[in-house]
């Protein structure tokens, strides 16, 4: 299958570990925005956003699932988020903590504890 992996910008490792484990169970990764490197300020780099911008769009569409890696200051995260839902990809939100959106309870959206229950639910 096909995955996108969403985090906070600042916390890339935690989605790294988690694309890895997704490839290391025989899935795809449709785009790693974490290749991209910081772009901050956004409005001096606005070429290269507008690129990553669309990437990461286009990630989120090409993707049968899309994971979140849950951050409370997370931003990009619920952008994708909104996007999977307008376009009908399931959600899997890796999370422990309450729900800092009513989207989080959507039917397409579901809480785990960790990538190894999406995993499971997706191998």
């Amino acid at each position: 299958m096909k995955f996108f992996v969403s985090g906070k910008l600042g916390l890339e490792e935690s989605a790294r570990e988690a694309m890895n484990a997704l490839r290391n169970a025989g899935h795809q990764i449709t785009f790693d925005w974490t290749s991209i490197g910081h772009l901050r300020p956004y409005d001096e780099n606005i070429l290269a956003c507008r690129e990553a911008a669309v990437r990461e769009c286009n990630g989120v569409k090409e993707a049968n699932v899309l994971v979140i890696i849950a951050h409370n200051e997370g931003v990009g995260m619920y952008v994708e988020l909104g996007i999977a839902i307008a376009v009908g990809i399931p959600v899997r939100v890796v999370t422990s903590e309450e729900s800092p959106s009513v989207f989080f309870h959507h039917p397409l959206v579901k809480k785990v504890n960790s990538i190894r229950e999406v995993i499971a639910e997706f191998s």
